[in-house]
């Protein structure tokens, strides 16, 4: 008898890859993202001065948010 080939599901993220990324995503503005980084938010920010980059995850960004909206 042949063998049964099992299903594989793969998670592919999506990532923020800037700002106006994860405003979009999170329907937020540029003000809230910044506070959610003082606020320890899953948000890479590299750079400084004018040419900082914000990025993320946004399956994590979004468990994040969940988990304070309690």
């Amino acid at each position: 008898m042949g063998q049964r080939e099992s299903a594989q599901v793969a998670y592919v993220p999506k990532i923020l890859r800037n700002m106006a990324e994860i405003c979009k995503e999170m329907g937020v503005g540029p003000k809230t993202v910044k506070k959610w980084v003082e606020q320890g938010a899953p948000i890479a920010v590299e750079g400084d001065g004018r040419k900082v980059r914000y990025s993320s995850e946004m399956v994590r960004l979004q468990a994040w948010r969940t988990l304070r909206s309690f």
